[in-house]
């Protein structure tokens, strides 16, 4: 089983972050972080072009969990056991951040399934940091180990 994160926008100087977390998570998972940029054009028309590239990288079975605010709200260890869970199905598990201006409804719809990380609006490069440091707690939590690093 593999994860990609697909982050709509670029991580600049969290990217050594994102990399030491994907460091830690290859003890137990590859993870790849597909930095995928934006459309820097604030209409409908740069939310289809990113949607596009997105759909172009997805497979049939490829389980899409859209990132959004209004999404389903887990606890580290209940979503350390939905992890568990989707890693039982075929196919990879692809995580998506969107951008600055969210994502088109193409990829809303195209979504297994959408999570919260917060309430709050979470800038795309801060997302990608949280959801890096819980799939890294997930596996922490499901090898019984403390988390220490």
């Amino acid at each position: 089983m593999k994860i990609d994160v697909l982050v709509l926008g670029k991580m600049k100087d969290f990217a050594k972050i994102a990399e030491e977390y994907i460091k830690m998570l290859s003890q137990f998972i590859e993870v790849r972080l597909l930095e995928l940029g934006h459309e820097n054009l604030d209409d409908e028309s740069s939310l289809k072009r990113d949607a596009t590239r997105v759909l172009r990288i997805l497979k049939d079975d490829d389980h899409l969990i859209l990132l959004d605010e209004h999404g389903k709200d887990f606890d580290s260890i209940s979503f350390a056991h939905h992890i568990f869970e989707l890693m039982k199905r075929k196919g990879k598990l692809v995580f998506l951040v969107g951008g600055p201006l969210g994502v088109d409804d193409s990829l809303k719809k195209r979504a297994n399934e959408k999570i919260s990380l917060s309430r709050m609006t979470l800038t795309h490069r801060i997302a990608t940091i949280v959801l890096l440091e819980q799939l890294f707690r997930s596996f922490k939590i499901l090898s019984n180990q403390k988390y220490h690093y």
